[in-house]
């Protein structure tokens, strides 16, 4: 079976359906974060899915979004690697995150062992600039999930600026 590798440029965090729909991004995965009802401590991520349109119709009486209280985060991912990408990887990024991280507000695909699958995540602010710190936000969601069939490899990747001299 072959190998998949996907990129993911996550765009963030938003705070509202607002900010979402002036982004103009659709097509692609989206993480919910923040704290429910009854939930203490830092906001943590919820859900993970994906959409076809628009991030802002698809948020449009979304179940999770009712169950999130507090500290709400909407992250927008869009698929870099592969340029020509289809849903069909799409649908295994989003399943490789669900079966990695188990959201609490995602009830299907945590028990389903995607195929092998390696998902890259690059993190950027709402506007596109590069995040070079973690947001405690994220900093459980490994940047490298890597996914054999039968072993996990994750890490995080270091950002940093390097300045090249010209020989």
């Amino acid at each position: 079976m072959e190998h998949k590798i996907i990129q993911i440029n996550w765009f963030g965090p938003y705070r509202d359906l607002e900010e979402v729909k002036e982004s103009g991004r659709g097509n692609g995965l989206y993480l919910l974060a923040g704290l429910r009802k009854f939930e203490r401590g830092e906001a943590s991520i919820q859900y993970c899915g994906i959409t076809k349109n628009a991030y802002s119709q698809r948020f449009v009486n979304h179940h999770a979004l009712s169950q999130i209280s507090r500290d709400l985060q909407i992250w927008l991912g869009q698929i870099a690697v592969p340029e020509n990408y289809s849903r069909a990887e799409i649908e295994l990024a989003e399943k490789i995150i669900v079966f990695f991280w188990q959201p609490e507000l995602n009830t299907r695909l945590r028990d389903w062992a995607p195929d092998p699958t390696t998902v890259i995540s690059h993190w950027y602010t709402a506007d596109g600039k590069i995040r070079i710190n973690q947001k405690a936000i994220y900093r459980d969601l490994e940047d490298v999930m890597s996914w054999d069939g039968e072993y996990w490899r994750s890490g995080n990747l270091a950002v940093y600026a390097q300045e090249f001299e010209e020989a």
